[in-house]
């Protein structure tokens, strides 16, 4: 299956039109893969060879994919752009993008087998591929080790938020970026029913634990709220865009 859709989208390059898949095809190949890590439902898994929005027009894909094609336009014109950490990477398709930009990017989760899939799938010269805990951040890495931290749908699955929120503080370089993300509800909700979720914000606490520690710069970007509305998404979710003071 890997092998056929990377064909077809060689082909769609020659010809100079993405191939577009609906979200029907998607959700066949889902059903049908016999990949454990797509299977398992804990991370997303694109189709291997259209990993860019271009060839969708579905909410789950354009909303993962989307994200961080929005994420390497804003840290393409960062002036140093040395080390980046990508945070629960899952099967490394965003890491993979963020590895054009940067001279060194550490890819982690915890899930090992989403690690194996993105040691096959998207290894890169800049990538060190690394299975851990989030909650071991400050026990792995350096502090002010990193230009710019990417974290997309992590914090609501962490236990301790608080100290998640810390540990990137101390990460980051001075200046550096922090692009966060996180599905929101109009109030907080404890122990949800996704089993791999631990909590959802409401937007008030949400800005008030970012502002707490960082400067926000932009708020609600996806790329812009016009992609989350669009895709008629049951929450708005909020990328946020935040600095470490110097």
């Amino acid at each position: 299956m890997a092998l056929l859709s990377s064909i077809f989208a060689w082909f769609g390059s020659i010809f100079g039109r993405p191939r577009q898949i609906s979200e029907e095809e998607f959700k066949t190949q889902r059903r049908e893969s016999l990949d454990s890590v797509t299977l398992s439902g804990a991370c997303y898994v694109p189709m291997a060879g259209f990993e860019s929005t271009v060839h969708y027009r579905d909410k789950q894909n354009l909303h993962h994919l989307g994200r961080y094609e929005w994420a390497v336009r804003v840290l393409s014109p960062l002036p140093n752009r040395n080390a980046v950490l990508d945070c629960a990477c899952g099967v490394g398709y965003g890491s993979r993008k963020l590895a054009e930009i940067f001279e060194r990017v550490e890819g982690i989760d915890i899930y090992d087998r989403a690690i194996e899939m993105a040691t096959e799938r998207y290894s890169h010269p800049n990538i060190e591929w690394k299975c851990m805990d989030v909650a071991k951040l400050r026990d792995t890495f350096a502090g002010e080790s990193f230009d710019a931290i990417v974290s997309m749908q992590t914090i609501e699955s962490v236990d301790d938020d608080e100290k998640y929120l810390d540990d990137l503080v101390a990460l980051l370089k001075p200046g550096g970026v922090l692009l966060i993300d996180t599905p929101l509800r109009k109030t907080r909700i404890d122990n949800p029913e996704s089993p791999h979720h631990k909590r959802y914000y409401g937007l008030d606490e949400w800005l008030q634990m970012l502002q707490s520690r960082f400067e926000i710069l932009v708020f609600g970007s996806l790329p812009e709220a016009a992609l989350l509305e669009s895709c008629q998404m049951s929450s708005r979710g909020s990328i946020v865009h935040c600095t470490k003071g110097s």
